[in-house]
């Protein structure tokens, strides 16, 4: 890897919580009889970020389960704005959240909202080469950026029978400059990905 990656498990945690108890499904088009039906999602979102400016990407690939328990790869960005409790137990919610598993999709509509203005799909302006994943190599990356009071995020995420198979991530800060803040670029079995310096 590039650098070295924080590891937090019980972020990780509040994070897939999170995004599974909040958000909205990706809208899909109408039913057909085809067996693999192929969508496809492109949207563009404002979202607010702590008061420490700062957001914690997530991202892996599929990986073998664990005590029999299945580890879909995914993508998750959370700005530590909102959280949840539920039984007891308060986790972080994901404001941006996706995983190779069935409807999947999860946006936080009550931090973020949908903007018309679509952001680069590319990492220009990142550093290079990007870091890269596999299920036989690190398997999964985290990152905690440095940010502006607002980061743009946009995702377009392509699905068969309403798993996605592909995605590409983008985030910038919602500023007069809109620098670059990561890039990501995901399948269950590969991940290539792009932070900005302010990184770690």
């Amino acid at each position: 890897m590039r650098r070295r990656r924080g590891i937090w498990i019980v972020g990780l945690l509040a994070a897939a919580l999170g995004a599974t108890a909040v958000g909205v499904h990706a809208t899909s088009a109408a039913p057909t009889r085809a067996r693999n039906f192929a969508s496809a999602f492109d949207k563009t979102y404002s979202c607010r970020v702590s008061r420490q400016r700062s957001v914690r990407l997530y991202a892996s690939v599929t990986l073998p389960p664990v005590d029999n328990r299945p580890q879909p790869g995914g993508l998750f960005v959370t700005t530590g704005v909102r959280t949840v409790t539920q039984n007891g137990t308060t986790t972080t919610v994901s404001q941006v959240s996706l995983q190779a598993t069935k409807n999947s999709l999860r946006i936080d509509t009550k931090s973020c909202r949908r903007m018309k203005h679509q952001i680069p799909l590319n990492p220009k302006g990142l550093p290079s080469p990007p870091t890269t994943v596999t299920p036989t190599v690190t398997g999964r990356v985290n990152a905690q950026c440095a940010t502006t009071a607002r980061v743009l995020v946009r995702l377009r995420f392509t699905q068969t029978n309403h798993t996605p198979s592909h995605a590409v991530l983008a985030i910038r800060n919602e500023n007069a400059k809109s620098q670059p803040v990561a890039f990501f670029r995901w399948s269950p079995s590969k991940l290539s990905v792009y932070t900005a310096k302010s990184c770690g």
